[in-house]
């Protein structure tokens, strides 16, 4: 099967992308689980006593989701650039989504906004929709 310089170009791009995405993920995923008290402590200090065990359980059940999808990420990088894109396209949305959650729990009330981590996977989210559709 001959493969053009296009589709090799695409197939490039798609894994440079999914090698970013899933490197940045399972990052982010191991620190969740490794140490979920000291990241609630660097992100939320005035967390009450009682709550710091069930945060960090919490943080750490995260952890899990971005380990999961940095996996799924990084397993999918050799996949033909038709199939990759398919793939970004549901991880960008997947952390589009989660953006958007993030900022109706600030329009309901439940906090501020963590910006840092929001521009963060707004960042990833362009990436995989770069990826994907150019």
């Amino acid at each position: 099967m001959l493969i053009t310089k296009k589709q090799m170009e695409e197939n490039v791009d798609t894994s440079i992308a999914l090698t970013i995405i899933g490197v940045v993920l399972t990052f982010i995923g191991v620190v969740f689980i490794a140490i979920p008290k000291v990241v609630n402590e660097k992100t939320s200090p005035d967390l009450p006593s009682d709550a710091v065990n069930v945060a960090a359980m919490f943080r750490a059940a995260n952890g899990g989701f971005g380990f999961a999808l940095g996996m799924v990420a990084i397993y999918s990088r050799n996949l033909p650039s038709e199939y990759a894109s398919t793939v970004l396209l549901s991880l960008g949305t997947g952390i589009l989504i989660v953006n958007l959650s993030l900022i109706s729990g600030k329009i309901r009330g439940f906090g501020d906004l963590p910006i840092p981590p929001m521009i963060l996977l707004f960042a990833l989210t362009v990436v995989a929709y770069y990826a994907a559709l150019f």
